[in-house]
């Protein structure tokens, strides 16, 4: 599995704002980088040795643990996500313009399989790519307004 990063959309604009959320929206994975990947790696495998759904996906820098909010790991200095459209974005704010449009870029960008694992922070893009079998990457929730 491979996480790049993508510093600009394609249409080269940079993220217009981000604006707290609420309700926040339902943590569904955590990411940590560089050694809060490290922290949450560990906590992640004592989760599973306890008998955790979760789903782990990693590269040298980057871990992205996947599961239902109540399971997943709790660790200073990472970031939990929810679903916003079909990216992954931070639980308590929200990007302008939206996430969609920040991973259809991203993903024009590093032309990348579009059924990749899209995640849209304020300073970055990461894009999962080449999931291994097995690793499931939940599905959004449906929207409902």
């Amino acid at each position: 599995m491979t996480i790049c990063e993508v510093r600009q959309a394609a249409d080269r604009h940079t993220v217009e704002s981000w604006q707290r959320r609420e309700p926040a929206l339902p943590a569904v994975a955590v990411l940590g980088i560089g050694p809060v990947a490290d922290r949450l790696a560990e906590a992640a495998q004592a989760l599973v040795a306890d008998g955790a759904a979760l789903r782990l996906m990693a590269d040298p820098e980057y871990l992205v643990v996947l599961g239902e909010e109540a399971a997943l790991p709790w660790v200073d200095g990472a970031r939990y996500l929810g679903w916003d459209g079909n990216a992954l974005t931070l639980t308590t704010h929200q990007v302008l313009p939206a996430a969609d449009l920040w991973r259809e870029g991203a993903l024009a960008a590093a032309d990348a399989d579009p059924a990749s694992l899209v995640i849209v922070l304020p300073d970055q893009v990461l894009i999962a790519a080449g999931v291994e079998a097995g690793i499931e990457i939940p599905a959004p929730a449906a929207q409902t307004s």
